[in-house]
């Protein structure tokens, strides 16, 4: 293999001997401001206008996908006209239509403009109940807006003469849980039963994964026995306590707990068998990680980032540039948003191999393909 061989691969990844991350696809485009402002413009004008069909607004995945959109470009004003918008048609009379808006404002991070509308809601001639309240409620975790959730939940309920349901009560423990209030969480639900409301599987899979997530593996196995007295596991369940364990290095333990799931009708997915390959990817032991990778594909799951995540790094550092090499056109192929640093660190493990067709492959792969971050190339 030739110097100028190396040097012509590795500098589709490297400049000046450092990866080369560029600018997010959204903003890599060369657009001028002006010019991606007329195009946000034109967007939101489009949107309005369908709007005032009655049939386009009854398709709420009309919204989401737009704000998501928006969201991911950080359009947030465009997602304040868009919303604000709304308003003006008779829908937003029905509470479940006001909710829908709530709902997307929180998903933007947008609490202020959440609570906005849950205030006017009144003024337009729109009714609150607890679903409404439950609407805030998860706005304010999606966005993050931990210390004032408490104030909403405690006081919000007596002013508006609104009884919490069990949603309620799960959005408050997932806030709690979040802060890492976790004995705060704990006495809540605790609360629900004063009040004559059953924790539901929700309730004790958010707590427990609170526990697990915080190293605090006693508590959790507490709340694992008295959720196994008190409701049906799920998947979720399962997978937070395999993370446990696979936190503990009990790996062997997490093994037999993935056994029960499957003898409990309990279907395993991508994150039970990512939580697998974690315990194995610790330890460095490439045969048993690819054995799980193997798994997950045989029982029907399908890969996703975390998952390349672990594997392709060991790969590396075990030095199997063919395991490394499948693995990222795998990863490329399922269009998941891997960093070029990741296929660069492959693509110099195949030139020093002297695999330069596989090398080249990963080379135009990236170069036609969509990654969190374009690939640099002069």
């Amino acid at each position: 293999m030739s110097s100028s061989l190396y040097r012509r691969l590795h500098d589709v990844f490297t400049k000046t001997g450092k990866p080369q991350l560029l600018t997010a696809i959204a903003n890599a485009t060369g657009t001028p401001q002006s010019s991606k402002e007329q195009k946000y413009r034109s967007l939101v004008r489009k949107f309005k206008q369908s709007s005032n069909s009655p049939k386009f607004r009854h398709q709420f995945t009309n919204y989401e996908s737009f704000v998501h959109h928006l969201i991911r470009t950080k359009q947030f004003s465009a997602i304040e006209d868009v919303l604000e918008h709304q308003k003006n048609y008779p829908d937003i009379k029905n509470e479940r239509f006001a909710v829908r808006l709530i709902s997307l404002y929180g998903k933007a991070g947008m609490f202020e403009h959440a609570r906005k509308l849950f205030d006017e809601m009144p003024d337009l001639k729109c009714q609150r109940t607890v679903m409404s309240f439950n609407a805030l409620l998860a706005a304010g975790v999606n966005s993050k807006i931990y210390d004032k959730i408490n104030e909403i939940f405690r006081e919000l309920p007596g002013e508006l003469g609104i009884e919490p349901d069990v949603f309620s009560y799960n959005t408050m423990i997932k806030a709690l849980c979040d802060m890492g209030s976790l004995d705060s969480a704990v006495l809540v639900m605790d609360e629900m039963g004063k009040n004559g409301i059953d924790p539901d599987v929700i309730t004790f899979n958010t707590v427990l994964d609170g526990f697990y997530k915080n190293s605090r593996f006693y508590e959790a196995e507490k709340i694992w026995d008295l959720m196994e007295k008190k409701v049906i596991t799920n998947v979720r369940s399962y997978n937070s306590r395999l993370r446990g364990l696979v936190e503990k290095n009990q790996v062997v333990e997490a093994e037999s707990l993935f056994e029960e799931m499957k003898k409990r009708g309990v279907n395993p997915d991508t994150h039970s068998h990512n939580a697998m390959i974690t315990g194995y990817a610790k330890d460095g032991n490439l045969e048993l990680a690819k054995s799980w990778y193997a798994k997950l594909r045989e029982n029907g799951c399908l890969p996703d980032l975390a998952t390349f995540c672990l594997l392709i790094p060991l790969a590396c550092n075990k030095d199997d540039p063919d395991f490394a090499y499948d693995l990222c056109k795998k990863c490329i192929d399922l269009k998941h948003n891997v960093l070029t640093i990741t296929i660069q660190r492959v693509v110099d493990m195949l030139v020093v191999r002297s695999m330069i067709k596989e090398a080249e492959e990963l080379v135009e792969l990236g170069q036609n393909c969509s990654f969190r971050y374009r690939l640099a190339m002069r």
